[in-house]
């Protein structure tokens, strides 16, 4: 969080060391005076950085770093996601500087950014809701190819996302959930049950929830994901109490997809917060697949959590199957279970 207004009158007794390519983010004149250990995160080493500009004031920065080929790819994509989302919403997305590797140590990549004081709470629901829905729709229809996907790749915390420009989301969702089956799989080991469930997903649940989207006449249009929307990345600010995101796994897709967090009780957001976002945006149609839609992107997640929990139980990958089977049993024909009705009024959540 930037402390404009006030002034810095003591002198310190040794300047603490900033790798030459990071202060060179930062505005010429820029005087270092601590550099401590911020937040945790077990694929990032993150700091705050408190400095003195050129004119007395005092400013203080966040930066996080990570090696070798992943953590560059890390860094970039969070300095392409951050500032594209900054560029909509600037008080509510800590403003993004710059990346880099260290001119010390070319092993090494940081990204840094604004610091914001935050408070560990979750967001006001309203404010929260109403955040998401604009960026949604604030920034509908402006896929810079038209296409979904992103420009480089993001991370979902260590996990890459392979967001190469698809031309429908069918598509695109296909691919993602494909690349998170293998990433479970080799997590966590391979099992017949589940290659059989996961096959069925991809040949029969996805084309039968995501295709209709825009067949039949209907329509969707890329917006911007953050696609990691958990009160880990959305805090109130200290100050205003206003909903600041971060760690934005950005891409170009379907606004839904950014609900999918909210469903699992682990993240305690919920329907409440869904049903506060669809007073904003409604439900795509057709509004009768809302539900299962919304069961479909949370799945991800539940792979993502049993990808990374490598030593842990396997409660998440059964949560996912559980869901992938009710969802085969509804629809264990795929797309021909699709009847193309006249619209209907919302479900009820």
């Amino acid at each position: 969080m930037s402390k404009t207004g006030t002034q810095w009158h003591e002198s310190a007794a040794e300047v603490p060391e900033l790798d030459e390519n990071v202060l060179a983010k930062l505005p010429p004149g820029t005087k270092v005076l601590s550099i401590v250990p911020h937040g945790a995160s077990l694929w990032v080493q993150t700091v705050r950085i408190d400095t003195c500009l050129p004119d007395g004031t005092l400013k203080t920065y966040f930066k996080k770093g990570g090696s070798g080929e992943r953590g560059r790819m890390m860094m970039e994509g969070t300095f392409e996601s951050e500032t594209i989302f900054y560029s909509f919403v600037p008080k509510n997305v800590p403003r993004p500087i710059g990346w880099g590797t260290y001119k010390s140590d070319i092993n090494n990549h940081f990204y840094i950014c604004d610091f914001r004081d935050m408070i560990e709470d979750l967001p006001d629901i309203r404010k929260f809701s109403a955040l998401i829905a604009k960026i949604h729709s604030d920034s509908m229809d402006k896929s810079p190819t038209g296409k979904f996907g992103f420009h480089v790749t993001t991370h979902l915390a260590n996990i890459p996302n392979d967001n190469s420009w698809c031309n429908t989301w069918e598509e695109w969702y296909t691919t993602a959930m494909r690349r998170m089956m293998e990433l479970e799989e080799n997590s966590r080991g391979s099992d017949l049950e589940l290659t059989e469930i996961s096959k069925g997903l991809l040949e029969k649940v996805i084309p039968r929830l995501l295709r209709p989207l825009q067949t039949g006449g209907r329509s969707i249009k890329p917006c911007l994901v953050h696609s990691d929307l958990w009160p880990g990345n959305v805090m109130p600010d200290a100050e205003t109490e206003e909903p600041i995101i971060f760690d934005s796994c950005g891409f170009w897709g379907h606004n839904e997809a950014d609900l999918g967090t909210w469903r699992s009780p682990r993240y305690r957001l919920g329907k409440p917060y869904i049903k506060e976002y669809l007073k904003h945006i409604p439900m795509s149609a057709p509004v009768e697949d809302f539900d299962d839609r919304n069961a479909l992107y949370a799945m991800r997640y539940n792979l993502l959590v049993s990808t990374m929990n490598k030593d842990g139980s396997l409660a998440h990958r059964q949560t996912f199957m559980s869901e992938a089977k009710r969802l085969l049993e509804k629809y264990p024909n795929g797309i021909d279970d699709f009847e193309d009705t006249a619209p209907q009024d919302p479900p009820r959540l």
